[in-house]
């Protein structure tokens, strides 16, 4: 029977010194695992970072795209999100890109016939019906909307361009 008793006692005593190990080693595993889960919040925090960082950069290369272009197509832009552009304002932006293109492409014929005294008299004819077009009381009716403020700078800098060449 002393025997058993030792051998008893024995196993309890093992058996508490594992518990105590075994609670040091589940404590650690738990630390470990909450660590790994902040990491990983931090690295998906990280990526969706980047991701924004990636959509705006598309946005802006597309914008910068169709800033450079010269083809005077009116495309949307990012302000008529938030701020839509009325029909009435976009027939005028299409009438003054139209008007635009019309005397660039006088300019051209001018460039490639300079002795053509009829494309010289209509040059200073179709500059006027372009520059009327800033002060049209229809423009001061649109400018009113961010975007359609932000297009006509857009038409501005590229009439500049197209007339500089």
């Amino acid at each position: 029977m002393k025997k058993l008793i030792i051998i008893f006692i024995s196993m309890l005593f093992i058996a508490c010194n594992t518990s105590e190990s075994a609670k040091t080693i589940i404590e650690e595993k738990v630390i470990l695992l909450e660590d790994s889960l902040i990491e990983k919040t931090l690295d998906l925090d990280t990526i969706s970072l980047d991701q924004d960082s990636l959509l705006k950069f598309e946005k802006d290369s597309v914008r910068k795209a169709y800033e450079n272009d010269l083809s005077l197509e009116i495309k949307e832009i990012e302000e008529e999100k938030t701020d839509p552009i009325s029909e009435e304002c976009k027939f005028f932006l299409e009438d003054y890109a139209t008007s635009i293109s019309s005397f660039s492409s006088l300019l051209e014929s001018i460039d490639q016939n300079p002795e053509n005294i009829n494309l010289i008299i209509a040059r200073s004819s179709q500059e006027e019906q372009m520059y009327a077009y800033t002060s049209n009381p229809q423009m001061f009716q649109c400018i009113q909307n961010e975007a359609f403020q932000k297009q006509v700078d857009i038409l501005n800098n590229k009439r500049d361009k197209l007339i500089s060449k």
